[in-house]
């Protein structure tokens, strides 16, 4: 079967990747090629641009491939609830360390995720 010719998750989700690359350069090639020259010499001379593509391509990669292994090992409901908990918590981190205050309207949206993420919790 399928399974049997993907293999692993890590194949999965490399081959998802690669998969998606394929599809996405004729766009790119048709919007964004001609900018390519100019992107390789800013990458060659500006070692934060280096360093920041590097670790925010490895971390992306990274937090992807966890993701893909916690939907086999639990189910896509399961890890869309944990993902709309996290950007709650994220939402409230940001706000706290920005020094922004917490709109009525954002306080009720992440009460509610919260409330959903709970009663999922609970019901499961």
């Amino acid at each position: 079967g399928l399974k049997d010719r993907i293999g692993s998750t890590g194949n999965q989700f490399a081959l998802s990747t690669l998969l998606g690359t394929v599809a996405i350069l004729p766009l790119w090639l048709a919007t964004e090629a001609s900018k390519f020259g100019k992107y390789v010499e800013l990458f060659k001379t500006l070692p934060e641009l280096r360093n920041n593509v590097l670790t925010s391509g490895l971390y992306f990669y990274l937090y992807n491939e966890l993701s893909t292994i916690c939907i086999k090992k639990t189910s896509a409901t399961t890890q869309s609830v944990a993902n709309t908990a996290k950007r709650v918590v994220v939402i409230i981190g940001v706000a706290i360390a920005l020094g922004e205050s917490l709109e009525p309207i954002k306080l009720l949206g992440c009460s509610i995720c919260i409330g959903g993420v709970l009663l999922y919790s609970l019901a499961k």
